[in-house]
């Protein structure tokens, strides 16, 4: 398969999969819940003009419906959890379902007998949400608010509770990484109220744009772990979709607090594979303060719930440190690094830093949300909510370095924000048609504050360890580095994201249809550049060079056989003369083919829209009781109308006899005939979508059994980062 194949497959994937008695959700509203079921007589016959009364207690707000010829009845729109009262009545007769919970995106069924004679029959305690919901098509899982509150989770966040499905797995603790079947985690997607939560630039491999989740636990009402969901309304991943939907206010006022503390003491031990041994985390404090609040302004009609929580951490620590210190020593001397710090302060006027230094991770996050009950047929909420984070980065808290220290002139402090503002409108037309609106805006900021304003530079130190090494110390070449890091002396990052949705439903006796369409549009601001400050390592001579030091009484020097301290003297005296073994800078090139020296760095910032058009039609077909199918199509487009600025070099053609191959930086006589400028715009994809339900009969003393499935097309979502590159630095 070629490149060009590679890249069609890793859009789209083809899902077939069918589940035997798995939990999973059916015809996904994203952020509601919905009720559907059919009211017959004592013969057996669909009942006509049946009046079905569905009540939420929490908040009083009522839905009412009649059925129609066939006895059917169809509510969308619902608050998923409940309780709810479902009252059926008709004549006299009267079935009541008390204690009724509907779980988040589920269409739960739920039929009715009206007895031949005057009667009342009262059922409570009985939810309609299970696993073998004749609507279920697929495989995923529903978490509820029982679920979420008993599930323990030492992050608290949504990932955790999602790893219940057996089909995703953690790939790394560390970083809170998930898998489903396989993928890439940047395949994920994490959405709130049907508003993306995820990384919507790709470089977090926990799927999330901060450290935690941006929207507490505690706010969260149901979650919906999507695998192989054949609605049309689904799009934008193809490893898990979860979704979220937050609480609501009710006619009681009632609130939450909570505390949760960690250190050191509780964390156990960590592995190491290179050494095969296991060796203590550094102390550290972790601490997570919260609080929720919710109830009504006006009763029965107007409710607030806001939540608020904060994160304190210093766990992010340095784990190596020179030789002698009480960290994992690398081979270096702190006498040579308080020698080289004189020279820097006294020569060059500038504080390289030292090794260690406090360090954090503060992450706070508010939630106001207000729900509108306008009537018994329309229902409205708006959203607002804040994540703001700080957190204390440097390159030996990741990279568990044996060779390379980090001196807090290199440290950077990484600021984040991000506003997300998120709007629903629901409304039952008549019994039959219903209509679904939500618009919502995104702005995420990344922006590190540095500890110094410097180019990157590094002492290199190699040969022989130091005296009072450790014998297990890595002899080869190590670095003392400082100075402001390479990859973040020009580093901004910005987006904004807007999403809307339209979506309307009509029942048809024994059919629903689903019609409309969906939008979504990221402006992305990326200015990376690495080295405009410069880079300098400064070290002993190459191997094949000698050079003579005041030290050494004018006698010249051999690095390869020379011993530590004449080593560390001669790295030192480098330095002190301002002599790198190497330099490099980089300066951006104009469309005028010169040097861009203003400090702009215009030609090579990545700015770029990249907007997705959705449309969608499907019809849910009640065969019979035992059987369910679907049968929809999706259509997406994507649309820019920026390009990446054209490299008249790469697009020359190639020279005969030039190197061929891609992955080396030799090819100088000659381009790769390829057209850098060409972006997505106007690709589009047609996906059919099937999907069943078929319950099997059993008696009373048998186990139910439900075999569901289906085949389907889905374009997915790659990490934008990856799209973006092309904007960046064309050259």
């Amino acid at each position: 398969m070629n490149n060009r194949d590679w890249m069609v497959f890793s859009r789209t994937a083809l899902a077939v999969a069918v589940a035997v008695v798995a939990a999973a959700p059916a015809l996904a509203q994203n952020t509601t819940a919905a009720l559907s079921g059919q009211v017959t007589g004592a013969d057996g016959k669909p009942l006509a003009g049946a009046t079905v009364s569905i009540v939420h207690v929490p908040s009083g707000s009522t839905n009412t419906l009649t059925t129609d010829a066939e006895g059917r009845y169809s509510a969308r729109g619902l608050r998923p959890g409940g309780p709810y009262t479902v009252t059926v009545t008709k004549g006299g007769l009267v079935d009541k379902r008390e204690d009724v919970t509907l779980t988040l995106a589920e269409t739960a069924s739920l039929d009715a007998q009206l007895g031949a004679a005057a009667q009342t029959v009262v059922v409570t305690g009985r939810g309609v949400s299970d696993k073998f919901n004749r609507a279920a098509m697929g495989a995923g899982t529903n978490i509820g608010s029982r679920e979420l509150a008993a599930y323990a989770s030492i992050a608290r966040n949504l990932q955790d509770y999602a790893r219940t499905d057996p089909r995703l797995a953690q790939t790394d603790k560390e970083r809170g990484e998930i898998s489903a079947l396989g993928q890439n985690s940047r395949f994920n997607k994490i959405t709130i109220d049907g508003v993306t939560t995820s990384d919507t630039f790709g470089l977090e491999a926990n799927n999330l744009p901060t450290a935690k989740q941006p929207i507490s636990i505690d706010a969260i009402q149901s979650v919906q772990v999507n695998l192989s969901n054949y609605d049309v309304t689904q799009q934008g991943y193809t490893g898990a979709n979860i979704n979220a939907v937050t609480k609501s206010g009710t006619n009681e006022f009632h609130g939450t607090a909570s505390y949760v503390f960690r250190d050191n003491n509780g964390v156990g031990q960590r592995f190491s594979r290179s050494s095969e041994t296991y060796f203590d985390f550094l102390p550290f404090k972790e601490t997570t303060i919260g609080a929720t609040v919710g109830g009504p302004i006006l009763k029965d009609t107007l409710f607030f719930f806001a939540s608020y929580e904060k994160l304190k951490s210093n766990r992010a620590q340095p784990e190596f440190g020179p030789v002698g210190s009480d960290l994992t020593n690398v081979a270096i001397t702190q006498t040579s690094i308080d020698a080289f710090s004189a020279i820097a302060k006294t020569k060059y006027g500038f504080d390289p830093g030292v090794i260690q230094q406090p360090t954090k991770l503060e992450v706070s996050d508010y939630l106001l949300k207000f729900d509108w009950t306008i009537s018994d047929r329309q229902r409205a909420n708006l959203r607002f909510a804040r994540t703001e984070q700080e957190e204390t980065n440097g390159g030996s808290f990741s990279n568990y370095s044996a060779t390379s220290l980090q001196l807090t002139s290199q440290w950077w402090q990484q600021k984040k924000k991000i506003d997300t503002v998120v709007a629903q409108w629901f409304a039952d037309w008549t019994d039959t048609f219903s209509t679904e609106a939500k618009l919502s805006n995104r702005a995420y900021d990344a922006v590190p504050q540095n500890n110094s304003r410097l180019p990157a530079m590094s002492l290199r130190f190699q040969g022989p360890a130091p005296a009072g090494a450790p014998a297990s110390v890595n002899t080869g070449n190590r670095f003392l580095n400082f100075g402001t890091e390479q990859s973040r002396q020009f580093n901004v990052l910005k987006t904004k994201t807007l999403d809307g949705y339209f979506g309307a439903t009509l029942a048809l006796a024994d059919h629903e249809i689903k019609a409309g369409g969906d939008y979504s549009r990221n402006e992305v601001y990326n200015a990376f550049f690495q080295n405009v400050y410069g880079n300098y390592t400064f070290g002993c001579t190459n191997t094949s060079a000698t050079f003579t030091y005041a030290f050494n009484s004018g006698a010249a020097l051999n690095c390869t056989t020379a011993t530590a301290p004449q080593i560390e003297s001669a790295v030192l005296e480098n330095f002190s003369r301002g002599r790198p073994l190497s330099y490099q800078v980089q300066v951006p090139i104009g469309a005028d083919g010169k040097a861009d020296l203003n400090g702009s760095f215009e030609p090579g910032i990545a700015r770029w829209t990249l907007a997705n058009t959705g449309l969608f039609l499907q019809d849910t077909w009640t065969v019979s009781k035992r059987l369910t199918m679907t049968g929809g199509v999706r259509f997406d487009q994507l649309n820019t109308g920026d390009k990446p600025a054209f490299n008249a070099k790469a697009a020359a053609p190639t020279i005969a006899g030039a190197v061929t191959s891609i992955n080396t930086v030799t090819r100088n006589t000659g381009g790769f005939g390829r057209d850098n400028s060409v972006n997505v715009d106007g690709q589009n994809l047609f996906q059919p979508r099937l999907g069943f339900n078929y319950s099997f009969e059993q008696g009373e003393d048998k186990r139910r059994m439900q075999l569901r499935g289906g085949v389907g097309l889905f374009q997915g979502a790659a990490a934008n980062v990856w799209i973006s590159n092309p904007y960046s630095n064309t050259g």
